[in-house]
């Protein structure tokens, strides 16, 4: 079953080249949704319909569903700090 948040969010986020698969949402005990997008970042949706992620400072970030164009726009940020930081672990590894 898919959610029209979640598709919805997806939807915005491709349009600023966040790219996601159906495999990247999971479904929590309670049914609610999970989009996972990158190390430490997943934004939930639930019953209140709002997008819930932890922001740069780890604090809960708060959006209406509302309006995924604007949850995109405050999720790319997050994603992209996310990834660059993922890239220089990869790239400190040994080999």
């Amino acid at each position: 079953m898919k959610d029209e948040a979640v598709e919805d969010l997806r939807r915005e986020l491709k349009a600023v080249e966040i790219l996601t698969e159906d495999r990247d949402i999971f479904r929590l005990n309670s049914g609610n949704p999970m989009l996972s997008l990158a190390p430490g970042l997943v934004v939930w949706t639930g019953l209140l319909r709002v997008y819930r992620w932890a922001g740069q400072d780890r604090s809960w970030q708060l959006h209406p569903a509302a309006d995924p164009v604007g949850a995109a726009r405050l999720i790319a940020p997050l994603y992209q700090a996310r990834m660059r930081n993922l890239d220089r672990e990869v790239q400190a590894w040994p080999i």
